[in-house]
C-alpha cells in the first residue's frame, strides 16, 4: 500500500511541478468549455439576426394582467420586454419603413394584444367574458393574442416557441385574476405573500436544471475524457515510448503497484479538475441575472445535497472506466501516432453524445443503462432532472467499475505474458 501512495504522490507532484502543465490541465479546458457555453448563444444569434444584441419581446397595448404577470412570474422573466401602442406599431410598420422589417429580421418577436371590442381594453373584455359565464348566459370574446416574428429566423422561430409556453400559462392565470365569480364556482380563494423566496428559488431551480440536464452531462463528459487521454498519453504511453516505462519496471516495486498508483492518480487528478469544471458551471449559472431565452443555462442551477452526492460519486466511476479503456488502446498499439490517434477518436463519440442530450426531450430509457460511459451521461442528466432511482445508480456504478476491472485485469495480465 506504500508504494501505491508513493506512486501516487509521485505522479501528481509531477503535475504540480510545472505551473503551465496544471493550469493545461485544471483550468484550461474547464475555460474553453466555459467560454463555448457562454459564447455559442451570441454566434447562433448573430448567424442568424446578423447582429450579436438580445432582441427583445415587443408588446403592443399591453394589459396591466399581463404586465403584473411578467413582474411575478419567473418564468417570464426569461425575456426583456419593450411596450408599445398599436399606434406606435402601425406607425413603424407603414410601407416606406424599414425599420419593422429590420427588426423582424434581427429576431424580434411582437406580441399583439387585442379585444376585438373598441369600447372595452383587453382586460374589461376578459371580466366581461367570465361575467357571461358565471351568469349562465351565452359567453363569446373576440379578445385575442398574436404572435409576430420572422419564420425565417430559426432565433426568432424558437424564442417565439418558448414566449407561446409564456403566454400559455398567462392565459391560464386569468381565471385565477378577471375570472370573478366564475373562479370561485365550488373553490375558496386564499391570499399568498406577494414575494415568497422559497417558491421563487424553486421556479428558477426547475427552469435551470431543466436546461443544465440536456448541457452539463455533456460537458462533464468531454471534460473527463480530454484530461483522462492526457494524462495516460503522458503516463503510460509516453513513458513507454522513451523506454522509461521499461526502466521503472526494473525497480523493486512490482508493476501492479505502479499501475495501481498511476491510475489513482489519473482518477484523482481527473476528478479534481472536473469538480473544478462543475464549480463554474454553477458560477455560469448563478450570474446569468439577464436570464435570457436562449442561455444554455439559465439562472438558478441547484442540486440537493443527495443530488449533488450522486454526481460526485459518478465522477470518479466514470474516470476508472475511461482510463481502462485508454490503457487497453496504449498497449494494444506499439506506434505512438497510432495510440494518439485512437484515444482522440472516442471524442467524437462524446461530442455527439453532447449534441444528441442537446435536443432529446426524453428521459433515459433502460437499455441506455446497458452503454458504457453513455450510461454515466444518462445518470447525471437525470439527477439534475431529479429523476434518478437508487437502483440506477447502484447499477451504473457497479456495471462500471466491474467492466473498468476486468479491461485492466485482462490487459495487465496480457502484458505480463509479453
Amino acid at each position: 500500500m506504500r508504494k501505491i501512495y508513493s506512486i501516487l504522490k509521485w505522479e501528481i507532484g509531477k503535475l504540480f511541478s510545472s505551473w503551465q502543465r496544471t493550469v493545461t490541465l485544471f483550468l484550461l479546458p474547464a475555460i474553453i468549455l466555459m467560454a463555448a457555453i457562454n459564447v455559442f448563444p451570441l454566434l447562433f444569434n448573430y448567424m442568424s439576426t446578423g447582429t450579436l444584441n438580445k432582441q427583445a419581446v415587443t408588446v403592443v397595448n399591453a394589459p396591466q394582467s399581463f404586465i403584473d404577470y411578467v413582474e411575478n412570474t419567473v418564468d417570464a422573466r426569461a425575456f426583456k420586454y419593450e411596450y408599445t401602442t398599436e399606434y406606435e406599431l402601425r406607425h413603424l410598420a407603414q410601407d416606406d419603413n424599414d425599420e419593422y422589417i429590420d427588426k423582424l429580421r434581427k429576431g424580434t418577436v411582437f406580441c399583439i394584444f387585442s379585444s376585438g371590442n373598441p369600447e372595452n381594453s383587453f382586460d374589461e373584455e376578459i371580466t366581461k367574458y367570465y361575467e357571461a359565464l358565471s351568469s349562465g348566459s351565452y359567453a363569446n370574446s373576440n379578445a385575442k393574442i398574436t404572435v409576430v416574428f420572422d419564420n425565417d429566423s430559426f432565433t426568432a422561430a424558437s424564442r417565439a416557441e418558448q414566449f407561446k409556453s409564456v403566454l400559455k400559462d398567462y392565459q391560464s392565470s386569468l381565471i385565477d385574476t378577471l375570472g370573478g365569480d366564475y373562479s370561485v364556482v365550488g373553490s375558496t380563494l386564499f391570499n399568498t405573500d406577494t414575494f415568497n423566496p422559497v417558491t421563487d428559488f424553486l421556479d428558477y431551480r426547475t427552469t435551470a436544471n431543466t436546461a443544465a440536464s440536456r448541457v452539463v452531462p455533456g460537458v462533464l463528459m468531454i471534460m473527463m475524457y480530454y484530461c483522462v487521454y492526457s494524462l495516460v498519453s503522458d503516463m503510460f504511453a509516453s513513458e513507454r515510448d522513451r523506454g522509461f516505462m521499461a526502466k521503472l519496471l526494473m525497480t523493486p516495486v512490482k508493476p501492479k503497484h505502479i499501475y495501481t498508483g498511476k491510475i489513482l492518480a489519473i482518477n484523482v487528478i481527473v476528478t479534481a479538475a472536473t469538480l473544478v469544471t462543475m464549480l463554474l458551471l454553477f458560477f455560469s449559472s448563478w450570474l446569468n441575472r439577464s436570464n435570457d431565452a436562449m442561455s444554455l443555462l439559465p439562472f438558478g442551477m441547484m442540486l440537493t445535497p443527495t443530488e449533488l452526492l450522486i454526481v460526485v460519486c459518478t465522477i470518479p466511476v466514470t474516470v476508472l472506466l475511461m482510463t481502462a479503456m485508454c490503457i487497453v488502446t496504449v498497449f494494444s498499439l506499439e506506434r505512438m501516432q497510432d495510440i494518439t490517434i485512437n484515444l482522440q477518436l472516442p471524442l467524437v463519440f462524446f461530442l455527439g453524445d453532447f449534441f444528441i442530450q442537446m435536443v432529446r426531450g426524453t428521459r433515459p430509457v433502460t437499455f441506455e443503462y446497458f452503454i458504457p460511459l453513455h450510461n454515466s451521461l444518462a445518470l447525471i442528466s437525470e439527477t439534475f432532472m431529479a429523476q434518478d432511482k437508487f437502483w440506477h445508480v447502484i447499477f451504473i456504478y457497479l456495471f462500471n467499475t466491474g467492466l473498468a476491472l476486468l479491461i485492466l485485469t485482462s490487459t495487465f495480465r496480457k502484458e505480463a505474458k509479453k
